[in-house]
């Protein structure tokens, strides 16, 4: 009730009222085991890859909204947003990647045909300043994991995940499909958040037109299937050589909420290889 007095008061100073600084650190042990099953005869390669992160980041963390665990970034040091806050405590993360690849004995080249990687995080305690959408707010995560299979040189078909900790719900699904056709690249992915995570159900798509050998175009959109109303489409122009990239980036983006405007972004990138990349700020537009 004191509290409550002293922020109607205005006797209470934020941290965002005047300049202030931050100090955190963490440390981790990263390690893994290659195993590999070759299988020439039959043109086949296989491998296993055991995976294990150990982390620990003392002292205190802020309180954060948003972020979503999954497997990229399963073995990352800091897997929560924004990139500058590092969750706290001890925890471990393990997992592991599975691939069959084909091999050609005359050509000697091969190529990945499937793949399946899985793992989860075990952290000390429980940390509530951890979104419950990113499941790192419990002792034991999500099982998180990302499989794909690719049916020739021009169709794939990729699969991600969460299931709960007890192994018994998905929270998480999306299953997509790629198709190149050469110079034209399409791709088609249906998702679905539940529980924590959220209750969503979605369909993205998206295509590359590779115009000329200097240029490119593409197209991706996203469109939620519960509302039935369009998230965001993003249009792109790439120009490239051997020596740089340049492009232009339009993106719209639709809110559900009537009080929320739609808003549009346009932002220009140049690339200078091997030397970096320069991006302008985003210029948004409200409609």
């Amino acid at each position: 009730e004191e509290a409550i007095k002293n922020i109607k008061a205005g006797q209470i100073e934020y941290k965002t009222d005047n300049a202030n600084s931050e100090l955190s650190g963490v440390v981790g042990f990263f390690s893994k085991l290659n195993l590999y099953k070759n299988d020439l005869e039959k043109g086949n390669i296989y491998s296993l890859t055991p995976k294990m992160m150990t982390r620990y980041a003392p002292g205190h963390m802020r309180r954060i909204t948003g972020g979503r665990l999954n497997y990229s970034n399963l073995f990352d040091l800091s897997k929560v947003s924004p990139i500058d806050v590092i969750e706290n405590g001890f925890s471990t993360a393990i997992g592991f990647d599975f691939k069959k690849n084909d091999f050609d004995k005359k050509s000697g080249i091969g190529s990945e045909k499937f793949s399946f990687s899985a793992g989860q995080v075990i952290s000390e305690n429980e940390n509530k300043d951890i979104p419950a959408e990113t499941s790192l707010d419990q002792r034991f995560s999500d099982v998180v994991g990302v499989s794909s299979i690719n049916l020739n040189d021009n169709i794939g078909f990729k699969y991600n995940f969460a299931i709960d900790q007890g192994y018994k719900e998905l929270n998480y699904s999306e299953i997509g499909a790629d198709m190149n056709f050469g110079k034209t690249k399409f791709n088609i992915s249906y998702l679905e958040e539940k529980n924590h995570i959220g209750n969503q159900e979605y369909i993205q798509s998206g295509i590359d037109l590779e115009l000329n050998n200097s240029t490119a175009l593409s197209f991706s959109a996203k469109r939620n299937i519960l509302t039935n109303s369009a998230e965001y489409y993003n249009i792109n122009y790439e120009y490239f050589n051997d020596c740089l990239r340049a492009g232009i980036a339009y993106r719209r983006s639709f809110y559900a909420d009537r009080d929320v405007e739609s808003t549009n972004s346009l932002m220009f990138k140049i690339t200078f290889v091997p030397f970096g990349e320069i991006s302008s700020p985003t210029f948004p537009s409200a409609k």
